[in-house]
């Protein structure tokens, strides 16, 4: 018997972190929080520096609009924004476009927070790119902006086919209760 775990397939090699994309983009993830966390003193996390920047860039814009512009899921970034909002440094109201919908601004307290934090920011950006030679900072930062695009495309491609779906569900649900409803005898 080999030294491998058990659960493996004899025929493959092991999982390798060390090589693995989805780890390794994982770890400079990590290496980014670290830097600006050592920074900032805590004043901010680098996500909710994130969607304090997201947020000033876009006054009023919606809360699925900010999902989708920083990456973050609807129920965190919910979750986000509530802390943000208990600490004064964004402000939620009502859409005059959309009653469905909530709209997302900062607040001065909240500009005054991402002003002190974007130089942490910068130089968490630095730390990474430092480790680089200057040569390669460039096409790595062009690299994770084309992965960032396919990940964006690829979520509102899911976006727009559940849209589609739950179009599609509710005329059929007309369709059958209306069908329903007309084969239904007529009480006399």
């Amino acid at each position: 018997m080999s030294g491998r775990a058990p659960f493996l397939n004899e025929e493959e090699p092991p999982f390798d972190l060390r090589v693995s994309p989805s780890h390794l983009l994982h770890r400079v993830e990590q290496l980014a929080n670290d830097r600006f966390a050592q920074l900032v003193n805590d004043a901010v996390t680098l996500r909710q520096f994130t969607v304090l920047a997201a947020a000033a860039a876009a006054p009023n814009c919606a809360q699925r609009d900010l999902a989708r512009s920083t990456g973050i899921d609807r129920s965190t970034l919910s979750d986000l924004l509530a802390r943000l909002e208990k600490r004064g440094l964004i402000a939620r109201a009502a859409s005059t476009r959309d009653a469905r919908s909530v709209v997302i601004r900062t607040t001065p307290a909240g500009d005054a927070a991402l002003r002190q934090a974007t130089k942490h920011a910068r130089a968490a950006d630095a730390a990474i790119l430092d480790a680089l030679p200057r040569t390669k900072r460039r096409n790595f930062v062009n690299i994770l902006i084309k992965l960032a695009r396919m990940s964006e495309e690829m979520a509102e491609r899911v976006e727009r086919e559940a849209r589609r779906k739950a179009k599609t569900e509710r005329r059929t649900r007309r369709k059958n209760k209306t069908f329903s409803t007309a084969s239904k005898p007529i009480p006399r």
